[in-house]
């Protein structure tokens, strides 16, 4: 029996990444892959593909589902079958009855500086204890932040423990005596000089971070490195990430300028400049910092966990390393194949419908309560009784549990179904709700005792 054949029509920026899905998947069928003129492929209408399309090919089309117009002139123009395929290339081996297999990371490009902050305020044994904490979370070096006007007596000490547990160390600092103190025990990134300070730069062990003069940009900022770099000082460049609504997107826009002009030059970017500063839910701003990271090449970001709001700052920056990198690299938008990212919501809504619920509600015949969210409310019923509600609040009091395990058990059911109603995500009877990264790493966030 002759094998299927589908001839699958994509844009140039797609054809690697759905070559590499079509791989993974075995498919049973027989396929070619042809690249059209087009960049996206998504926008690429039907007509267009009718008068581009190669006449020499057998069996059928798939176009991408986001194509727009009829395929009439695609079947005329090529005398075959034609069909869509789903919006997003990674919903392919769903559409075929297949499964993605699970993205293979490589090792990070960029590498992740997590800051203890108020370092000098810390015992040693603090200090260890947080470093510890950050390089489970997925940090590559531990920074030790210094704090102006006041005396770092332990620096020395701190460093060369750390250095002793097996951790890359950076010490960020204005003062180039605790640059040098950090350089003699071990340090080896040295955060941050400019024209006032580089004179200390070549008595560094290690690279050092070149930021601009205060107020002058960029061209400061050059100068300097140009100079360290004639010095042979393995120089690292900071343009500063500013704050939003303090200058966030003319700031990106300097580290776009930085990389077109120099494009071997190592970056780091102060992440934390972004995160701490707004009063907002850190896992997607973390999320698109990754992504910004990923598309500019960044080396180097530097983070840190202080305001409450951006705990686990370091476990979700180094998710994000993942998934975006893994994205940026084969051209594919960041979805469909990781969902470490989603917090809040889930990636997909699943579940029964309403009717679907009542209709097993009918054939139950014991007094085992089953809990459902569908279609905006909690169903909780057995065989004797079935309540649908907005709130769990007064579900209890109607449900006639007496036995107190029982009823515990059936409280804590309804509270997660709450939640999950209210947040919009999925709930299953006896499952934890799905936290993203949280549940990924199989831990809590932490809460940090300073």
């Amino acid at each position: 029996m002759k094998r299927r054949r589908i001839n699958f029509i994509t844009g140039q920026l797609a054809a690697p990444s759905l070559t590499e899905l079509l791989k993974s998947i075995s498919p049973s069928f027989d396929y070619t892959i042809t690249a059209l003129p087009a960049h996206v492929a998504a926008l690429m209408k039907t007509e267009y593909i009718a008068r581009k399309s190669p006449a020499a090919l057998e069996g059928e089309i798939m176009i991408p589902g986001g194509c727009k117009g009829a395929l009439e002139p695609i079947a005329k123009a090529t005398g075959l079958k034609v069909t869509r395929g789903p919006v997003e290339m990674l919903d392919l081996p769903g559409h075929f009855g297949a499964r993605i297999k699970a993205p293979e990371y490589g090792k990070p490009k960029m590498k992740i500086l997590a800051e203890i902050v108020d370092a000098p305020t810390l015992s040693i044994r603090q200090i260890a204890k947080r470093a510890r904490e950050y390089a489970r979370d997925g940090a590559d070096w531990i920074d030790i932040g210094c704090m102006n006007q006041t005396p770092f007596h332990h620096l020395g000490e701190a460093v060369k423990e750390l250095r002793r547990l097996g951790f890359h160390v950076s010490v960020d600092s204005a003062n180039p005596d605790e640059l040098l103190a950090g350089s003699r025990a071990g340090a080896r990134m040295f955060l941050s000089v400019n024209s006032a300070t580089m004179h200390i730069a070549p008595k560094l062990k290690g690279k050092v971070v070149v930021i601009p003069d205060f107020g002058k940009g960029l061209t400061s900022m050059y100068r300097t490195y140009e100079k360290l770099v004639a010095q042979g000082v393995d120089a690292v460049l900071d343009p500063i990430l500013d704050p939003l609504a303090m200058g966030a997107a003319r700031s990106i826009a300097r580290y776009g300028e930085v990389r077109r002009k120099l494009p071997q030059a190592p970056i780091l970017m102060g992440v934390g400049n972004l995160v701490e500063l707004v009063e907002a839910d850190n896992m997607g701003i973390n999320a698109m910092i990754g992504g910004l990271c990923a598309e500019l090449g960044v080396d180097y970001a530097l983070t840190t966990e202080v305001a409450p709001w951006n705990r686990g700052a370091v476990a979700q920056l180094a998710a994000a390393r993942q998934v975006m990198e893994y994205a940026v690299e084969r051209g594919i938008l960041p979805k469909g194949y990781d969902h470490r990212l989603l917090v809040m919501g889930d990636p997909k809504k699943r579940g029964l419908s309403a009717r679907s619920i009542s209709g097993i509600q009918k054939m139950v015949n014991d007094r085992n309560f089953r809990i459902f969210v569908v279609d905006g409310k909690i169903h909780i019923f057995n065989k004797e009784v079935y309540i649908k509600s907005e709130k769990a609040e007064g579900i209890m009091d109607k449900l006639g549990v007496e036995d107190v395990s029982h009823a515990f058990y059936l409280g804590m059911e309804l509270q997660k179904a709450q939640t999950a109603l209210e947040l919009g995500k999925n709930y299953t009877q006896d499952q934890p709700l799905d936290w993203g990264y949280i549940t990924a790493n199989g831990k809590g966030t932490r809460g940090r005792k300073e």
